[in-house]
């Protein structure tokens, strides 16, 4: 009785830690002016942390708490105009569809001759997006459960770090934060706005695992959002500081993951994903400048809709650029949702096919009569 009291007790001290760690990071970042202090401080001193053997530990609630707050954020951006523009964006979908095929297939060949990994585990570890459902995929068909999420990790690390540097030192973006204005830090809004976020959080994280709609801690309360926008029965902004706080517990999370990089079988595994990501980013960057003039949409936009780095943390970028944040959502959940729904599948058809072929062709080989007959 006594051990497991202790155990989550002991758990619940080292996330306190942790997000003590990323809160500092954050404040460290916005102090010198770093972009997206809150997000990037937190990741990457908590990061840091982690590999250098400090326990850090996530909350897995705490992380879909803010997965729901996140999807609030990023629905207040959606508008009555957002309706009338989405048959323009078909065009989009179907260039991030072409993207996410392309670079899946380029990632799957790097991580099978660079990573040396079998099957299953460069498959899933290919995937641009969703490292909880590709793990979960890729372990029950046979691929490596630490190697999966390795690659999803530094995937994610790397775009959201290497982004901003890009925006900043290529492009010339400022993304210096904006100094604190006390007023609108601490500015509450009605309870009337409160209680339709709330609504939207509760309604719409668990309406969405109720019908397992893929990603539904952020989608649910994001779609419901949008509506409510949408129809202007909320039309002020978020609290800065709930944001604020999403961004650090976000961080926070993603650093803590980095706990798992040691091992001996680790370095090729995150070289290669390295050298993956490197070219995810660089064919997003050439599709984004080649094809946004055709598509007569921002190429910054367009970027930023293409580029791995996860719905929540483009958004964020999105938000901090006022890019525009909900083309950018909707690019990004939709190649979520195509991923989680045809990765398994498309896996399921082919390389198992593949596999009972070679397996075939094996036993043919070794059985001359078998061949003669």
């Amino acid at each position: 009785m006594g051990a497991p009291h202790l155990n989550a007790a002991a758990h619940r001290v080292q996330v306190m830690v942790s997000l003590i760690a990323g809160g500092l990071g954050g404040a460290a970042f916005f102090w010198f002016s770093l972009p997206l202090p809150w997000m990037l401080g937190s990741m990457l001193i908590v990061s840091a942390g982690a590999i250098a053997g400090i326990p850090f530990r996530r909350s897995v609630r705490l992380r879909k708490a803010m997965l729901a707050v996140m999807g609030l954020l990023l629905g207040s951006y959606f508008t009555s105009d957002t309706l009338s523009q989405l048959g323009l964006w078909s065009l989009a979908v179907l260039l991030v569809s072409i993207y996410v095929v392309l670079m899946t297939g380029i990632s799957l060949g790097v991580f099978r001759r660079f990573g040396r990994m079998n099957v299953p585990t460069a498959y899933f570890s290919s995937m641009l997006g969703g490292l909880g459902p590709m793990t979960i995929a890729g372990e029950e068909a046979g691929g490596d459960n630490q190697l999966i999420p390795i690659a999803h990790v530094i995937r994610i690390f790397c775009v959201v770090s290497s982004v901003p540097i890009y925006l900043v030192l290529v492009r010339g973006i400022d993304l210096t934060p904006a100094p604190f204005v006390l007023s609108e830090l601490i500015a509450i809004p009605y309870w009337r706005d409160w209680l339709t976020w709330g609504s939207c959080a509760v309604v719409g994280f668990f309406g969405a695992r109720a019908i397992r709609l893929p990603f539904g801690e952020i989608l649910g309360p994001m779609l419901l959002c949008a509506t409510a926008y949408v129809l202007e029965l909320v039309t002020v902004t978020m609290p800065s500081f709930v944001t604020i706080a999403a961004q650090v517990v976000i961080g926070t999370s993603i650093g803590t993951q980095f706990a798992n990089l040691r091992g001996h079988h680790v370095p090729r595994a995150v070289m290669t994903s390295l050298g993956s990501t490197v070219v995810m980013l660089v064919g997003a960057l050439v599709i984004a400048e080649l094809m946004a003039p055709a598509l007569k949409i921002d190429p910054l936009s367009l970027l930023l809709a293409l580029v791995p780095g996860g719905l929540v943390e483009m958004g964020l970028i999105a938000v901090a650029l006022n890019a525009d944040t909900a083309f950018i959502s909707v690019m990004h959940t939709w190649r979520f949702i195509l991923i989680a729904i045809t990765a398994p599948l498309l896996f399921g058809f082919f390389w198992r096919r593949l596999s009972r072929t070679g397996r075939h062709s094996a036993k043919s080989a070794d059985n001359p009569d078998a061949r003669s007959g």
